[in-house]
C-alpha cells in the first residue's frame, strides 16, 4: 500500500515542478514571481515584524492585513533566522503540500479499505492542493491541518478520546485556529457536536484551543489601536449589523440562497451524505447520527458557516472541497459494491449516491481545468503590473506616502508608506467602513470621498496608483490622472489597467517626468493622460 503514497508524491512533485518551471519561463529575469499579489503582503508584514516588531505592511505601525497568524509568524521566523528572501513562502508551501498528501494517505490507510485509499488519494489533485503550493499562500497549511484534524477526530472516536489522542487533536486545533480565521467555523462545529454528544470537557477544551490564538491576537490588535479581527476579515467577511433580522436574512440570501458557488461546490457531496445518513439511520435516533457521524456533521456545518460568513470563491473554499472529498469517499464503501441483479428501480439510492460522487469529481476536474489557463499567465501578469508598479515607486518615491488599492508587491519591493483605500492594510480606512456600514451606497460614497480627501491632505500623501473602477463612485474630480498602464491577457490581477494620479499640478508635472524616464516593461501599454 505504500506504493500508492510514493506514486502520488511523485505525481504531486511533477505537477509542482511543471508549474514552477513554467512560471520561470514566462517572466523576464532570473527570479520567481508568485501568481498572486497577496503573497507579498505576507512577506512585507513578516519582514517588518522580524526586523522591527511592527505587524503591518508599513514600518512603524500596526495594521493587520494578514488573516493568518501562523503563516505570517512562520515567514517572520524564517526572515529572522535566514534573512529576507522571497522564496520562503514557496519552501513552506512545498513542505506543507507533501505533508498533506502524506496525511491523506494515512487517513484512508488507517481507517478505511484499500479501495477507499486508492480513490481517496485522488483528492490531492482534485482539491487543487498542488496549485495552492505554487500560489504561495497559507491555504496549503490550512489544508494540511484540516486533513490532520479529520484524522485525529476519527482516531479519537475509535479510542473514545484517550488522553494521548485527544492531546494531539488539541494541538492540531490550536494550530488550525492560528492558520486562518475561517477555522472558527470548524472549531465551533466540532465543539458543538462534542457538546451534543455530552463530551463536555472535550468540547470546552476544543473551543479554548481553537479560539485562544484568535483571542490573544485580537487583544493585542485592540491594544495597538486596531480591531479584534484582522482588517481583511472585517472588510471581506459577512456579519450582522443594523437590523438584526434583516441582516441575517441578507447574509443567508447572499451566502447560500442565491450563491451559485454554494450549489456548484457543495450540492453533490451533500446529496451523498443525505443518502448515506438516510440509509443507515432511517429508524434510529438522531443522537446516533451525532455520535457516529461526527466527520459528516462537522464538515457540513463548516461549509454552511463558511458560505454564510466567509467567502467561497477563488481559493478560500479549497480546504472545504478537500474535506468534503475525503469524507464522501470515506462513506462510499457500501455503494461501490454492485449487487447481483442490479437495476435502476431497485438500486435508485445507490445510483444517486455514485452519480453525485462522480459529479462532485467532475466539479474537481472542472476546477483543475478552470485554473489551468489562469496559471499559464498569472506570474507574467503580476510581474507586468504589480512588480512594475513597485519598481517605479522604488526608483522615484522610496520612503514617501502613496495611495493604492493593491498593496502586495508595492509594499514588499518599493519601501513606500501605503494608504490602502480598501482598508486591508490601513486600519483608519477599515474603521471608516466599519463605522459607516449601515449607510446606503450613495451616502457611503459621498462620505468616503470627503474622508479620503481630508486624510490625504492631512497626512501629505504624494500620489496614487489605483484601479479606477475600484474607487467608490469614481476617483475624485480633483485628482489628476497622469498616465495609465495596461497589460494584455490578464487573469491574475483585479483589472488589466492601473492609473497613476497626482493631487496637485506640481506633483502631476513631477509624476509625468518620472514616468517618462522610467524604463517600462515592453509588454505593458502606457498612455499619457496629463497634458501640460
Amino acid at each position: 500500500m505504500r506504493k500508492i503514497l510514493f506514486y502520488y508524491l511523485l505525481l504531486f512533485t511533477v505537477f509542482i515542478a511543471f508549474y514552477l518551471i513554467y512560471s520561470f519561463s514566462i517572466i523576464q529575469g532570473d527570479v520567481f514571481i508568485y501568481p498572486l499579489d497577496d503573497v507579498y503582503i505576507h512577506l512585507s508584514i513578516a519582514r517588518n515584524f522580524a526586523e522591527s516588531g511592527f505587524w503591518s505592511v508599513n514600518p512603524g505601525s500596526f495594521d493587520s492585513a494578514s488573516s493568518s497568524i501562523l503563516y505570517t509568524l512562520l515567514l517572520s521566523s524564517m526572515v529572522y533566522v535566514f534573512g529576507d528572501n522571497f522564496y520562503h513562502p514557496l519552501i513552506i508551501n512545498i513542505l506543507a503540500g507533501y505533508g498533506a498528501v502524506f496525511w491523506i494517505y494515512k487517513f484512508f490507510k488507517d481507517f478505511y479499505s484499500e479501495r477507499a485509499l486508492y480513490l481517496g488519494m485522488s483528492v490531492s489533485l482534485l482539491s487543487l492542493l498542488y496549485l495552492m503550493v505554487v500560489v504561495g499562500m497559507e491555504q496549503t497549511l490550512h489544508m494540511l491541518l484540516c486533513v490532520m484534524a479529520l484524522y485525529y477526530i476519527k482516531k479519537n472516536i475509535n479510542s473514545n478520546y484517550s488522553q494521548n489522542d485527544f492531546l494531539k487533536l488539541l494541538m492540531v486545533i490550536l494550530l488550525l485556529g492560528m492558520v486562518r480565521f475561517e477555522s472558527m467555523f470548524f472549531v465551533t462545529a466540532l465543539s458543538g457536536v462534542l457538546l451534543i454528544n455530552k463530551k463536555i470537557k472535550e468540547s470546552v477544551l476544543i473551543l479554548i484551543a481553537g479560539f485562544l490564538p484568535i483571542v490573544i491576537f485580537g487583544l493585542i490588535s485592540m491594544d495597538r489601536g486596531g480591531y479584534f479581527f484582522p482588517n481583511s476579515v472585517l472588510v471581506k467577511g459577512n456579519y450582522p449589523g443594523g437590523n438584526l433580522l434583516l441582516s441575517l436574512w441578507m447574509i443567508f440570501k447572499k451566502g447560500i440562497l442565491t450563491n451559485l458557488s454554494f450549489y456548484k461546490l457543495f450540492f453533490f457531496p451533500f446529496v451523498c451524505f443525505g443518502i448515506y445518513l438516510f440509509d443507515r439511520y432511517d429508524r434510529r435516533e438522531i443522537a446516533d447520527v451525532f455520535k457516529n457521524e461526527m466527520l459528516i456533521i462537522v464538515v457540513v456545518a463548516t461549509a454552511v458557516l463558511q458560505s454564510l460568513f466567509g467567502l467561497i470563491r477563488h481559493r478560500y473554499e479549497n480546504y472545504l472541497v478537500l474535506m468534503l472529498f475525503m469524507v464522501a469517499i470515506s462513506v462510499a464503501g457500501p455503494y461501490l459494491k454492485l449487487p447481483k441483479g442490479f437495476s435502476f428501480k431497485n438500486n435508485f439510492r445507490q445510483i444517486t449516491f455514485l452519480g453525485s460522487l462522480a459529479l462532485f469529481g467532475i466539479v474537481g476536474v472542472y476546477l483543475v481545468a478552470y485554473f489551468q489557463p489562469v496559471m499559464q499567465v498569472s506570474s507574467k501578469n503580476i510581474q507586468e503590473q504589480q512588480v512594475e508598479m513597485s519598481r517605479f515607486l522604488h526608483d522615484n518615491y522610496k520612503g514617501q506616502k502613496i495611495v493604492a488599492n493593491d498593496i502586495g508587491a508595492i509594499s514588499y519591493f518599493s519601501n513606500v508608506e501605503l494608504l490602502d483605500i480598501l482598508g486591508l492594510g490601513s486600519t483608519d480606512v477599515t474603521r471608516f467602513f466599519v463605522e459607516n456600514k449601515t449607510l446606503d451606497q450613495d451616502q457611503l460614497n459621498i462620505k468616503f470621498h470627503t474622508f479620503l480627501a481630508n486624510y490625504i491632505r492631512d497626512h501629505q500623501y504624494k500620489i496614487a496608483v489605483i484601479y479606477p473602477e475600484w474607487f467608490p463612485n469614481e476617483p475624485p474630480k480633483d485628482w489628476i490622472a497622469v498616465a495609465s498602464w495596461t497589460i494584455d491577457h490578464n487573469r491574475a490581477t483585479a483589472r488589466n489597467k492601473i492609473v497613476w494620479y497626482a493631487f496637485d499640478k506640481n506633483e502631476a508635472d513631477n509624476l509625468r517626468l518620472n514616468i517618462s524616464r522610467f524604463k517600462l516593461n515592453k509588454n505593458v501599454k502606457e498612455e499619457v493622460l496629463y497634458k501640460k
